[in-house]
């Protein structure tokens, strides 16, 4: 089921760290690969992640199996309409973003009908990467795959040898598959990926340049940093629009506790503070045990379940 040539359009921590799993199969496998950045490109080969390296996203394509692009959200659609017509007869594509009902949609109105698309999400196992921040070619490995999540969204037109394809992939790379639908994939998303970048940008604008920030950014040290870094992730934007559905539910419940938190001050309830810290405390240190374990379930094996 393996394909003999595989190519990877945008080069970044995922997708090469695919490449060094790619690259680690027992059975040959040519891996060609492509970025707007060249030196990117080349340095993945020279690292041994890539045996070679096209300057156009379409060549890279050609002959090609299996072909994963990894472009940013806000360029999917691009990268889509530049390969196209190339992409040979039965290939299955597939994608690494972070958000998936936007991205099925644009496979559909920018692919070939003789073509299939899976979507594709890698979530590394936190109890293989830890709490250690990861970006660029530099933290790019193939166990950075070991026991990952690897969530597939299939498009309604894609082949039964595309969800095979899709699954040997993550095997290979010793992932777990998990095949779900994408709007159910995008409403997790918008609880833990988007809603946080919506509390950082309120965050900052409440804080940042409002009267008496000259003298509360002497105070602002580690906490503030940490709570407000993910702003600066400009491939995080389009996803708040994209997902917009999902995000106005998650915000709902949100305000909904940020009027129950208010309430509490404004009625000088200490009592009730107090214990929604405890509960809230509780809630998150039973996270951290569970993440450290990995993404498992009570019964020691891997919870791929809807």
């Amino acid at each position: 089921m393996n394909p003999d040539r595989v190519a990877i359009i945008g080069i970044n921590l995922v997708s090469a760290s695919i490449a060094f799993g790619l690259q680690a199969h027992k059975e040959p496998i040519e891996v060609i690969g492509y970025d707007a950045d060249s030196a990117v490109a080349d340095m993945a080969k020279v690292r041994g992640a890539l045996d070679g390296v096209s300057r156009k996203p379409g060549p890279a394509c050609e002959g090609a199996e299996l072909i994963i692009v990894a472009e940013p959200l806000a360029d999917m659609e691009q990268a889509f309409a530049a390969i196209s017509p190339h992409l040979e007869s039965g290939a299955v594509v597939t994608d690494t973003a972070r958000l998936k009902a936007p991205v099925l949609r644009w496979a559909r109105d920018f692919l070939p009908q003789h073509v299939s698309f899976v979507g594709g999400h890698l979530i590394p196992n936190p109890a293989v990467v830890g709490l250690r921040s990861l970006e660029g070619l530099d933290d790019a490995s193939a166990g950075l795959m070991r026991e990952a999540l690897y969530c597939f969204t299939v498009a309604p037109s894609a082949s039964s040898r595309a969800i095979d394809v899709c699954a040997w992939l993550a095997y290979t790379l010793g992932a777990h598959p998990l095949f779900m639908d994408g709007t159910e994939h995008d409403g997790l998303e918008a609880g833990v990926e988007g809603l946080p970048d919506l509390l950082t940008i309120a965050l900052l604008r409440a804080t940042i340049d409002t009267p008496g920030w000259e003298e509360m950014r002497k105070f602002a040290v580690r906490r503030f940093v940490t709570a407000t870094e993910a702003i600066d992730d400009a491939d995080r934007h389009p996803s708040l629009f994209l997902n917009r559905e999902n995000l106005l539910q998650r915000l709902d419940g949100l305000i909904e506790e940020l009027m129950h938190l208010r309430n509490m001050l404004s009625q000088g309830d200490e009592e009730a503070l107090t214990q929604t810290f405890i509960d809230a405390a509780k809630g998150r240190s039973r996270w951290m045990r569970e993440r450290r374990k990995g993404m498992w379930s009570e019964d020691g094996t891997f919870d791929t379940r809807d």
